[in-house]
């Protein structure tokens, strides 16, 4: 249920820590089908992550420079996106950092998870609760969470709401995920209480050219949490 706006901070960290340094290029933020300003599905069928990625990939060609590689950065389920984008199109991209991904057997929530979604859709409150639950020391009363993460959170769940749980139950990309050369480091933090560390190291497992690392002393979300950091992984 997240947006591009999430990586704001991020991007302004990478301003700070590039500051005076002659360099060139463009930061692009993609939300998938039914979150930020990307229209919603019309169905369950449309919230498929292997067309979300083909959605991203042909976006990338539209933008893209000849000759030009792209280096990939995904949180969450857009790590798990970034993954078969590298499999379909490997020839757009040179590198990838994944953060905190959905593992490449997708994940299970169980019924209660489903419940609160079709809840969230009339309970902006309850939205707010739930998202503060996975960022680690998240501070509710600040204005980037009440406007950014809230606000997007609410709108993506009305317009793509449990589908994109349901997408996530029984999916295995792992014929994919093997086929993957390019160097990944996959990220996970330390606390994130929302993915277990072991999906994010079957991630890396699977991937040739691939390297894990823990974030100490952060959650599920480091593109929030602590953007500084991330920026200097990065």
């Amino acid at each position: 249920l997240a947006s591009g706006r999430w990586w704001y901070p991020t991007e302004e960290a990478a301003k700070r820590h590039y500051k005076g340094q002659a360099l060139s290029g463009d930061m692009i933020l993609v939300n998938f089908r039914g979150c930020g300003k990307s229209s919603a599905p019309k169905d369950v069928n449309e919230v498929n992550m292997r067309l979300f990625a083909e959605d991203f990939n042909q976006l990338v060609q539209s933008l893209q420079k000849k000759s030009e590689k792209i280096n990939l950065v995904g949180h969450s389920t857009g790590g798990l996106i970034v993954g078969l984008m590298l499999a379909q199109k490997p020839e757009l991209y040179n590198k990838a950092v994944m953060l905190d991904p959905v593992g490449p057997t997708g994940v299970k929530f169980d019924d209660s998870m489903t419940a609160a979604f079709e809840q969230m859709k009339v309970d902006k409150n309850l939205t707010g609760i739930v998202l503060a639950s996975t960022i680690y020391n998240c501070n509710p009363e600040s204005d980037f969470f009440k406007q950014v993460v809230i606000e997007d959170a609410y709108s993506a769940v009305k317009a793509v709401g449990a589908w994109v749980l349901q997408s996530l139950d029984g999916f295995d990309g792992r014929p994919e995920i093997l086929t993957v050369e390019h160097p990944v480091l996959v990220l996970h933090g330390e606390h994130d209480s929302l993915l277990p560390v072991a999906e994010s190291k079957a991630m890396s497992i699977l991937m040739k050219n691939s390297r894990f690392e823990t974030i100490a002393g952060q959650g599920h979300c480091t593109n929030v949490e602590n953007p500084e950091k991330l920026v200097q992984i990065m």
